[in-house]
C-alpha cells in the first residue's frame, strides 16, 4: 500500500464489533419496509380475486324467508290475512359459452402480475437500503474531510495573521485565507446537513437510525458481459414480467368477449313450505319445489357486442406494444447501469490518483512558499484541490457500489437474498396455492370441463408483429473495467492536514514518472 495511505484515518476500516452491517439493514427492510409490506398485502389480495372467479363454477345457496300480512276494509266490513314461507334457492350454471374460463385465465395472470410486482418492489426496496446504506458512510466521511479542510484553512489563516504581525505578508493574504476558510466553513456545515439528510433517508427505508455501520460488502452476481446481462434481463427482469402478464390477461378478456356471442345454461331450483302464521299449524304448510334448466343465446344487441370483442382485440395490441416497449426499456436500463458502473469504476482509479497527486502537490506547495517560490494563493488553490479531489473520490466510490445495485436491479436479480442469505425467502406463488382450491365445491371441476366446449381459448397465440420476440440489442456496449482494489474503493484517505513531503524514490506508483530532477552546478550527475 502506498506511504500516503498510512495515517489517521477518516474511516475506520475495522469496524466495531456491535456495528450494524448491510446484511442487517436489508433484513430490517425487507420486513417492516411500509412499501413492501403494502405490496405484499395488495399481491395476496389479488390472489383472492382469483378465488372469487373461480367461485363462479359452483352453486350459489340462499335462504329465503317472507312474511305477509294483508288487511282490507270495506264500508263496515273487513278482513285481514297474513301467510309466510321459507324457500331454499340453489343456482348452478352449467355452461358459460366460455365466459368463466377466459374470467379464470385473465385472473391468473393478474396473479402473476402481481407477483412480478411485488418482487420489482422488493429489488427497489432493496436498492434503496444499499444506497441509503452507503450514502451515510460517503456523508460522514465527506463530514471529516470538510472538518479537516476547515482545520487546515485555521491553521492557514492563523499563520497568515502571525505573519502579518512581523509583515512577512500582506493585508492582501490574509483576506484570501479567510475567504477560503469562510467558504470552507460553509462546505462544512452543508456536509452536516447532507449528513442528516441521508440519515432520515435511512430510517425511513430501514425503519431506524444507523449507528455504526460496517464497510459495504461484496456484491454477488454481476455478469461477466454485458450480452449475459441482457439475457438475463430478458428473462428475469421484473418489469418485463408484469408487462407480459398484463398481455396474458389482455388475451384471455378477448375470449371472455367473444363469450358473450354464446349461449349460457343455468339450472335453478327452490324448494320451501307456505302457509298461515298466525294461528300457526305446520300440518298446514304446503310443501312447492321447483326446478328450471334456462338456456339464453343472444341473438341481437346493437352491434354492442362486437364492439367489445374489437375494443379487447385492440387493447390486447396495445399490451403486446407495451410489452415490447418494457423490454427495450429493460435493455436501455441495462446499458445505462452498464455504463455507469465502467465510468464509476475508471473514476474510483483516476480519483485515487488524483488524491495523492494533489496531496503530494500541497505539502510541496507549503514547503515552497517557506523558502518564497509558492504564493498565498497558490498554497490555498493547493488546499483546496486536494480537499475537492476526496469528496470526489468518495462521491465515485458510492457511485461505483450503488451502480452495482443498478445493473442487478435492470437484470432483476437483485433481492434481498442477494445481500442476506439467510433470510428466508418468501414465496408469492405459494401464498397463491394455499388459497386457490379454498372453498371448492364438487361441481366445479365438471362445470369447468363442460366450459371449454366450443369457447375461444384465452391462451390464443399473440401476433407477430407485435410480441416483440428477437428484437435487436444494443451495440458497441465497451467492456466493464476490472472491479478496483480494495486499496481504491475502501483504504481511508490522508486528512490533509498529515500531508508530507514525498521525495522522487518515494513516489506512489499510482501517480506515474514525474521524471528526474535536473543535474545542480557541480553535481557530477
Amino acid at each position: 500500500m502506498s506511504p500516503l495511505l498510512v495515517g489517521v484515518s477518516l474511516l475506520w476500516t475495522t469496524a466495531p464489533a456491535t456495528a450494524e452491517t448491510l446484511m442487517d439493514a436489508v433484513e430490517a427492510a425487507y420486513a417492516r419496509n411500509p412499501a413492501l409490506v403494502e405490496q405484499r398485502y395488495r399481491q395476496k389480495g389479488t390472489n383472492e380475486q382469483y378465488v372469487q372467479t373461480r367461485a363462479q363454477y359452483g352453486p350459489s345457496i340462499s335462504i329465503n324467508a317472507v312474511g305477509n300480512y294483508n288487511y282490507t276494509k270495506l264500508r263496515e266490513l273487513s278482513a285481514d290475512a297474513n301467510d309466510g314461507s321459507l324457500s331454499v334457492n340453489v343456482r348452478q350454471p352449467v355452461y358459460s359459452g366460455g365466459r368463466f374460463r377466459g374470467q379464470l385465465a385473465q385472473a391468473r395472470a393478474n396473479v402473476r402480475n402481481s407477483e412480478e410486482v411485488l418482487r420489482r418492489t422488493e429489488g427497489e426496496v432493496i436498492r434503496d437500503t444499499i444506497s441509503s446504506y452507503a450514502a451515510v458512510l460517503r456523508d460522514r466521511q465527506r463530514v471529516e474531510v470538510a472538518r479537516q479542510n476547515v482545520e487546515a484553512l485555521r491553521a492557514q489563516f492563523a499563520e497568515r495573521r502571525a505573519k502579518r504581525r512581523v509583515r512577512d505578508v500582506t493585508i492582501t493574504d490574509v483576506a484570501q485565507a479567510d475567504a477560503r476558510l469562510a467558504a470552507g466553513e460553509s462546505q462544512l456545515a452543508n456536509a452536516e446537513a447532507q449528513l442528516a439528510i441521508s440519515r432520515g433517508d435511512y430510517l425511513a427505508v430501514v425503519g431506524h437510525e444507523p449507528g455504526d455501520l460496517a464497510p459495504l460488502p461484496e456484491l454477488p452476481g454481476l455478469p461477466a458481459s454485458i450480452d449475459e446481462a441482457f439475457m438475463v434481463a430478458e428473462a428475469e427482469n421484473a418489469n418485463i414480467g408484469a408487462a407480459r402478464h398484463a398481455e396474458e390477461a389482455s388475451r384471455a378478456n378477448v375470449a371472455v368477449q367473444r363469450g358473450n356471442q354464446r349461449p349460457t345454461a343455468t339450472i335453478t331450483a327452490e324448494a320451501g313450505k307456505v302457509g298461515q302464521l298466525s294461528p300457526f299449524d305446520r300440518r298446514e304448510f304446503r310443501t312447492e319445489v321447483t326446478a328450471q334448466l334456462t338456456i339464453t343465446q343472444p341473438l341481437f344487441q346493437g352491434g354492442a357486442i362486437r364492439s367489445r370483442i374489437r375494443q379487447a382485440e385492440d387493447i390486447n395490441n396495445a399490451q403486446q406494444a407495451a410489452l415490447d416497449g418494457q423490454r427495450r426499456a429493460a435493455m436501455q436500463d441495462v446499458v445505462i447501469a452498464w455504463n455507469q458502473l465502467g465510468a464509476s469504476r475508471i473514476a474510483v482509479v483516476s480519483g485515487t490518483r488524483q488524491v495523492q497527486a494533489a496531496q503530494i502537490a500541497f505539502a510541496g506547495m507549503q514547503r515552497e512558499e517557506q523558502f518564497g517560490l509558492r504564493s498565498t494563493i497558490e498554497v490555498l488553490n493547493a488546499e483546496q484541490e486536494l480537499a475537492s479531489s476526496q469528496l470526489t473520490l468518495l462521491n465515485n466510490r458510492f457511485q461505483e457500489y450503488l451502480a452495482r445495485a443498478e445493473l442487478l436491479l435492470a437484470m432483476g436479480r437483485l433481492d434481498a437474498r442477494t445481500v442476506n442469505s439467510a433470510i428466508p425467502a418468501r414465496d408469492p406463488e405459494a401464498e397463491f396455492k394455499k388459497v386457490r382450491w379454498r372453498g371448492i365445491s364438487p361441481t366445479e371441476p365438471v362445470v369447468m370441463l363442460l366450459d371449454r366446449v366450443g369457447s375461444a381459448s384465452p391462451y390464443a397465440p399473440p401476433k407477430t408483429e407485435l410480441r416483440g420476440l428477437d428484437q435487436p440489442k444494443p451495440t458497441g456496449q465497451p467492456a466493464l473495467p476490472p472491479l478496483p482494489d480494495k486499496s481504491y474503493t475502501d483504504a481511508p484517505l490522508v486528512p490533509i492536514a498529515d500531508s508530507t513531503l514525498i521525495t522522487g524514490d518515494r513516489l506512489p506508483p499510482i501517480v506515474g514518472d514525474y521524471g528526474a530532477p535536473p543535474p545542480r552546478e557541480g553535481d557530477p550527475r
